[in-house]
Formats: structure tokens, sequence, C-alpha cells
């Protein structure tokens, strides 16, 4: 195994005597004394003022209620919460007659949502202003808490606060974020069994959290991996595209390969037959992605132009990403290298007509990462930005909508009776504009569509410099 794939938890070593095995499972050997903590035994978790007042709202009409989840996880880690969940032994219509403001959420399970954000102004001009508050989901707690939280996956997630009555952590969530562990609640290999996905969960947390594996959790998910092959790759996708936006992505992607759930991710064609420059680019991604910044579209980008084409196409392919996502993607792995190559401000101009410019920011954009990730030099990025620059400056026409002519003005001249050979010939006459801005004139574009109307090869070669 590569070294860089060789976590830190092999060689820190696992706390000794806190299990006992029985009947094949982990059990926690202090789940009695772990399960209800007084107050004072605890440090004190600080609560949104209005996540309280919801609280002490349901607890005084008799409803059992917690936070529980992430927004506890991340405060005991010492970190803000803004999103936060409450789990409640009242139901829906209990929720709708004491929050009629209260968003209805359906789902798979319905929730109820309560926005507590509120925008707060800068101090002056130059500092926008930005939300503060909470984002509140409640839900309806079918069982009683200890259900609840055994559903959680994790230890880390298995826990839960309520400042008038305890905090609960039976699985020992609290220690191991003091180690930055990722565990989970019972034998990971029977719940990678059971919950395949949260094989890639696990990968994701220690992503998000800069935490390592527990070592059966590694384990397990080595061999059961291939659990996932046929799996909702939907489901996949969103695990790999949070992965991706984390702080410590690169951590995450090593994982992935480690485990051998690089091959959910890319195919296992793809992942068994990649290629030295393709495992060598992967490292160098893993090496600094985390010093891009954390753009979904961006990342991924980084993550399939690591490939070659042809496996790429296939890895891309594999997720069923939207069509805007997978189209980004896919011209990124044609054109990464063609964007490199444009040496003026008429092949510029060229370029940008053809890809649009939405498709041209986020490949320069995705440039911009790629040279810090692969530590390339930066004139050609700034040549772009000169470029770009001049035409905003001087508001240079680009595209088609950029002309003083239309199809319909092409139709009129009687260069042609058909409104889609109108736009084709206002697709090519754009040329003119690129080559000087100052043919921007009816007379000129029009003799010109009527050229490339009678000439196929004046029309080809449009772009062609011809030397006397």
């Amino acid at each position: 195994m590569p070294e860089c794939l060789i976590w830190k938890m092999l060689s820190k070593g696992l706390r000794q005597g806190s299990f006992l095995i029985e009947s094949g499972h982990w059990i926690i050997e202090d789940y009695t004394s772990r399960w209800i903590k007084k107050a004072e035994d605890v440090e004190v978790i600080k609560f949104d003022k209005d996540v309280l007042l919801t609280l002490k709202t349901l607890e005084k009409e008799g409803f059992e209620t917690y936070a529980a989840g992430n927004c506890v996880r991340d405060l005991v880690r010492g970190l803000p919460a803004y999103d936060w969940d409450l789990v409640t032994k009242a139901t829906m219509g209990d929720l709708q007659k004491l929050f009629p403001k209260g968003e209805v959420i359906d789902g798979e399970l319905p929730v109820m949502r309560i926005d507590f954000t509120y925008e707060v102004k800068g101090k002056d001009e130059d500092e926008p202003s930005h939300l503060e508050g909470a984002v509140l989901d409640i839900h309806h707690m079918e069982h009683g808490l200890r259900e609840e939280l055994e559903n959680r996956g994790f230890t880390i997630d298995a826990m839960a606060d309520n400042p008038e009555r305890t905090f609960a952590d039976p699985y020992g969530g609290r220690e191991d974020i003091k180690k930055k562990l990722v565990r989970t609640i019972y034998d990971p290999d029977r719940m990678f069994k059971a919950e395949p996905i949260r094989m890639m969960e696990a990968v994701r947390l220690a992503a998000e959290m800069d935490y390592d594996l527990q070592k059966e959790v590694y384990e397990a998910i080595r061999v059961n991996w291939q659990l996932l092959m046929d799996y909702d790759v939907n489901a996949i996708r969103v695990q790999l595209e949070r992965l991706l936006v984390s702080d410590h992505a690169g951590k995450g992607l090593n994982m992935l390969g480690g485990t051998g759930l690089m091959a959910v991710v890319l195919g296992e064609d793809v992942s068994n037959k990649m290629s030295k420059a393709d495992m060598q680019a992967f490292h160098t991604v893993c090496k600094n992605i985390d010093k891009t910044k954390p753009v979904r579209a961006r990342r991924l980008g980084l993550l399939y132009t690591a490939l070659s084409k042809k496996r790429g196409y296939a890895a891309i392919e594999r997720l069923n990403f939207d069509e805007k996502t997978k189209k980004q993607l896919l011209t990124a792995i044609d054109e990464m290298i063609n964007i490199h190559f444009l040496i003026d401000d008429q092949t510029f101009k060229r370029y940008l007509h053809k890809h649009g410019l939405e498709m041209y920011n986020y490949l320069h954009n995705l440039s911009k990462a790629q040279r810090i990730v692969y530590d390339q030099p930066s004139n050609k990025i700034e040549a772009r930005n000169y470029f770009m620059q001049v035409i905003q400056s001087n508001h240079e026409p680009v595209f088609t909508e950029d002309l003083v002519i239309d199809a319909n003005d092409i139709m009129e001249a009687g260069i042609t009776d058909s409104p889609e050979r109108a736009e084709e010939l206002l697709d090519l006459v754009v040329s003119e504009v690129h080559k000087n801005s100052k043919n921007n004139q009816r007379d000129i574009l029009l003799k010109a569509a009527k050229k490339y109307s009678k000439n196929k090869f004046a029309a080809k070669t449009r772009y062609v410099k011809w030397i006397k």
C-alpha cells in the first residue's frame, strides 16, 4: 500500500479495554454509565436562543425534546452551529398548532422547518451584510431517545442534549471527538452490509473533520466496498460531492483510494486500469486540492481531469450527474489543454464565442485551480484576464447578440428565406468582429453573410490569416 494511504490511526493505536465481544458484535462496556450524563459532568453547550426557546415551548407542553445529530457534534467540537435539529415526541399535528408559521417539508419523514435567520448589515458601506441566527428542523421521535440515537450510524453523531434534562452520549461520541476518530455505533462489518452507503459516509466525515477511521471501520470498508458497485449512484454522488468541498478533501480522496471505494466512484474498469500518469496526477490532486477554493463543480473537474480522456468520459458517465455538471466535466476533459493556447485577442474571442461565457468562466477557474494543484506558471491565466478586461472595458462585440444585425436582417436583405439558415450565417459573420471590433457595422456584416452563404470554403476558412 502506498505510504500516503497508511492512516495515522494505524500508528496511534487504539484504546484497550473499552469493548467486549459478544455474539460477534462490539458492545460498549460502560454503556449504562455513558447513556445519561448529568449536566455538571459535561461542558456546557451553548444553544441558539431561538432554538432553546422552541425546545422549552415543546417541553412546557409535555413533549420530550432534544437537540441531536450534527449540531450537537459541532458544538461539542467547539464550533458554532447554524443548522439545528430537534427530535421530539410531538407529532406533526402538534407542531403545526404550536408553530403555525413553520414550514412542513414532506419527504420520507415529514419535518417542520423554522427559519430564525436574520440579516445583519455591515458596519460601513465596504462591509457586506450577512445572515445570523439558525435554521431549525424539528423531527418527530417515534420511539425513545435511545432508539433515535441508535439510527445515527456513527458515535460522533449519536449525541443529544436538553439543558433542562440531560446530555446523552451512549456510544462515547465525545471521547471519539477528542481522539478525532470515526467509529460506528455497532460492528462496522454488520452495519456496512446492512447500509452500504455508510462506507462513503464514514470517509466523508473523516474528510470534513480531519479525523481518522477506526481500524475496524477501515478494514470493514476494505472487505465490503463491492457492495456499493450496484448501489444507487445518486447517493454515492452526493457523498462524493460533499467530500470534495470539505476542508480535507485530499485526505478523503486518499481514503477512497486506500479502502477500495475509488472503484465505486470511478467504476472498476477505470480504477483498475489507471495509467502511471493517471495515478501520478491523482496523487498530486490529493496532495494539493485543499489549497483550492471548495467549489463543487471545480473540484469535480480537478478529479476527473486527472484521468485520460477515455477513462475520464467513462467515470463521468457512471455517477449520473445533472446535464449542466456533466457538460462542464466532459468539456473540461476536452478543453483543459486547448485553453492554454489562446495566443491573441482573436483566438480568445473565437473561443469565448464557441463555448459561451458561462462555460468559459468554468474552464478558466478550473485552469486557475489546476495551476495551484500542479504548480504551473500563471502567464497563460494572466493573458486571458487581460483579453477579458479589454473586451469588457471597451464593450467589444463577441457574441451574436452583440452584433448590430440579427437573423431577421439577413432574411430581409434577401440572402436566405430560411430562419435556421439565417441563424447559421449570423453565427458565421460574428468572425468579422472577432478580427476587428470596428467591423460591427450593418453593411460589412451583411456583405460577409452574403459571401459565406455562397462560398463554403470562405466560411470554413473565415479565421485563416492568408499570407501573400
